[in-house]
């Protein structure tokens, strides 16, 4: 009887985990998408920081190119499956952001 208890107490638990799980990737995934959007061409690079700043579930990433800058922002939640790509010129503005 009592192992019975402690099993059906694992499984629930088990789904619970997997539950969350799968939400905090959905909402990871959203807000990729949602702010790789606000990203249009002409917005400063001072923009997309503070608007990277506020987010909860992604990480960020600044790399230095010959033409410019590009920022990588994606989530450990969905192991950086999706990500977005915002290029910017020398001017620190964005060219094009891209989801990938």
């Amino acid at each position: 009887m009592k192992r019975s208890i402690i099993t059906d107490i694992v499984a629930i638990l088990a789904i619970a985990i997997l539950i969350a799980t799968a939400f905090y990737g959905l909402e990871a995934r959203k807000e990729v998408i949602y702010l790789c959007d606000n990203f249009t061409p002409g917005v400063s690079k001072n923009s997309v920081e503070r608007q990277l700043n506020t987010t909860n579930l992604l990480v960020w990433d600044t790399e230095f190119l010959a033409v410019g800058s590009r920022i990588v922002a994606y989530s450990p939640l969905n192991f950086g499956y999706m990500h977005c790509r915002v290029e910017f010129n020398r001017q620190d503005i964005v060219v094009f952001s891209v989801v990938e």
